[in-house]
């Protein structure tokens, strides 16, 4: 179905929302093989509410903002060009184009839908009409105007390029109101469109400078031109690429002069460059994090991003079929130590069945429990098993590849297995045939998957949905598939929240899945750059954004 493409592609995206500039720790999942991923920024959340926290030390008063400078930041390579029509644009070119370009709405950290080129939108004809407000006054980098003719070329173009046109198979038309004024008509109502085109980094695009034929070759591509809050000065092979403050900008901020993105090839040099203070930011490896920790040059930025770890299981054959060991290996996990010991103070233990930055739809009755090793053991003896003399009821084997990094986690629920009585090995294949193995035979019992629950709250189906494309387990229940629909369908979160309630529910008595970590990063921030976009103000931008950004200069 072309919904799971499209949702295969924003999990193939998840490294733009929990990307930030250094690099984490490597978990492949087999949703997605996705390199890159090894440069996505390490940061945490450690609130026992698991929402997204602002820092860990005790915040001062910053005081007025401050105007103008140039922030320095590193860069993991070189951008090879700006336009999404021409090609996805990488995790590179996606540390800049949020400076340049803007789409209709953006997501803030949280995933929050709010106000971009359009100021507002409301919904009609019981949800299957988006009318979008938009902004007035708004000009393009060149001095042309901005109209709603623009956004209509530039959803238009999106439909009919090989890249989207599959993505976005529920809009049926684009309509121009007046010139500050579109409708998007759907062909069915869907809750989750405005975020996932928002997500997909679908910006809007200049209709005069991109209008004719000539969009591979057009020299845009290479210099782009946006409504953003910076515009592109100049991009010099292997160095750097410098943006300058847009002063007709129609948005609050931006505060800097100059960005400047220096180019760096690989993680090592960039973080020698960030000591020797030759950047004023730059990636550091999940290792060099702590390196800095005594460093009182840096403050550390902590928040959790919609993505989250857990242990899959074969629902349908082999052992843990029986939902009596599902439920005793839920009891049998101690997922705080799991995080303390493998991920460190980076994110928080899994405690619900979706992410937790979607705060208004968690469901406290539907909570996984707490550790309880005698209640798990009694109940794999109530599915029949007995303790042989070296302590086990019986043995089973937990599925990974070769590309994944495992090892850590591995040794953890090993130790949490045995002490509940199982005992658990390693089937450790390549990855072409781990996914032969878990997606076309069905050929496990347990493996691990990392899962992006973002940019809409509706990409859990991807997990619970009969048939869907990481639901390896051929886990199936009409309920929940109900549920699912429901809440896709529906568009106002008082509408939505009681269906992903009940969605949680459901996944709690059935156990497909047993969630163990909420992916978290911890960036290090030189003191004297504020409101950094996961930082103060991360509610009002979207990531990789600099608008609100400006420098301390008595502290520099």
């Amino acid at each position: 179905m072309k919904f799971k493409r499209l949702m295969a592609l924003i999990l193939a995206l998840a490294l733009f929302a929990s990307f930030a500039i250094g690099c984490s720790k490597p978990a492949d999942d087999a949703g997605k093989a996705n390199e890159e991923e090894k440069v996505a920024e390490e940061t945490k959340d450690d609130e026992t509410k698991e929402e997204p926290q602002e820092a860990e030390e005790a915040e001062e008063d910053d005081g007025p903002v401050q105007e103008g400078g140039t922030l320095t930041i590193g860069l993991f390579g070189e951008p090879q060009q700006y336009c999404p029509l021409v090609n996805y644009l990488s995790v590179i070119e996606n540390n800049i184009a949020p400076n340049v370009f803007n789409g209709l709405v953006k997501l803030n950290l949280k995933k929050e839908i709010i106000p971009d080129l359009a100021e507002s939108y409301e919904y009609k004809d019981d949800g299957k009409t988006i009318v979008f407000h938009l902004h007035d006054n708004v000009k393009w980098h060149d001095g042309v105007d901005f109209s709603a003719e623009d956004v209509k070329w530039s959803y238009d173009a999106y439909s009919n390029n090989k890249n989207y046109s599959d993505y976005l198979f529920n809009l049926d038309s684009v309509n121009v109101i007046d010139k500050n004024t579109v409708a998007f008509k759907l062909k069915q109502a869907d809750a989750a469109f405005i975020a996932n085109t928002a997500d997909l980094m679908m910006y809007v695009l200049p209709k005069h400078i991109y209008g004719g034929n000539n969009i591979v070759n057009n020299p845009a591509n290479k210099a782009p031109i946006g409504t953003g809050p910076f515009k592109f000065v100049e991009q010099k092979a292997g160095e750097s690429v410098t943006l300058e403050k847009n002063p007709v900008y129609f948005g609050k901020g931006p505060y800097l002069d100059k960005l400047v993105f220096k180019i760096y090839d690989g993680l090592d040099p960039q973080f020698k460059a960030l000591t020797n203070d030759e950047i004023d930011y730059g990636g550091v490896s999940y290792n060099d994090v702590d390196k800095l920790a005594n460093n009182d040059k840096y403050k550390f930025v902590s928040y959790l991003v919609p993505k989250i770890e857990g242990i899959e299981f074969n629902v349908k054959s082999g052992k843990f079929a029986d939902s009596k060991l599902r439920e005793a290996v839920l009891y049998g996990l101690d997922r705080k130590a799991i995080c303390d010991k493998v991920h460190k103070d980076r994110g928080s233990a899994s405690d619900y069945f979706i992410s937790p930055i979607y705060e208004w739809a968690l469901n406290d009755d539907a909570k996984m429990p707490e550790r309880d090793v005698e209640k798990a053991k009694k109940l794999i003896e109530e599915a029949g098993f007995t303790m042989n003399s070296d302590g086990y009821y019986f043995e089973t084997s937990y599925l990974t590849n070769t590309k994944a990094e495992y090892d850590d986690l591995y040794k953890v629920l090993v130790e949490q297995f045995k002490e509940i009585g199982i005992k658990l090995n390693r089937d450790e294949v390549e990855y072409s045939d781990y996914i032969s193995k878990i997606h076309d035979k069905k050929d496990f019992e347990i493996t691990v998957i990392n899962f992006y629950n973002g940019a809409d709250i509706s990409s859990i189906s991807e997990v619970f949905q009969s048939y869907s494309s990481i639901n390896f387990g051929a886990y199936s229940n009409e309920e929940m598939d109900k549920e699912l629909n429901l809440g896709r369908i529906a568009y106002k979160i008082e509408d939505r929240a009681p269906h992903y309630k009940k969605v949680q529910e459901i996944a709690r008595k059935d156990l497909p899945v047993i969630f163990l970590w909420n992916f978290g990063y911890k960036t290090p921030v030189k003191k004297y750059i504020k409101n950094m976009p996961f930082d103060k103000v991360k509610d009002e931008v979207t990531w990789g954004e600099y608008t609100l950004t400006w420098i301390d200069k008595s502290k520099k």
